[in-house]
């Protein structure tokens, strides 16, 4: 009876380990690729409004300016965002 146990657990155990060494993440397809790669505009006084080209906002009328990607090593504050012209 405590063999057949045994060899029920290591079994189980097995299947597990097989099973979560098989699971590797997917791909990258080339679509999400480009998606990622895909340039965002937005307005410096409204972020909320998004672009996939530069322009000018509907809100207030000034340009459209790429966002930075999501993977930059440092945070931003108000003051590194704000552009004399």
């Amino acid at each position: 009876m405590k063999k057949s146990i045994l060899i029920g657990m290591l079994a189980v155990s097995m299947s597990l380990i097989f099973n979560a060494c098989n699971n590797s993440s997917p791909k990258s397809s080339a679509v999400d690729l480009k998606a990622a790669s895909k340039e965002v505009y937005t307005c410096s006084m409204h972020p909320e409004v998004r672009s996939d080209e530069p322009g000018k906002c509907p809100k207030c009328g000034m340009e459209l300016v790429k966002m930075e990607t999501a993977d930059t090593t440092h945070m931003h504050n108000q003051s590194d965002t704000i552009h004399n012209n």
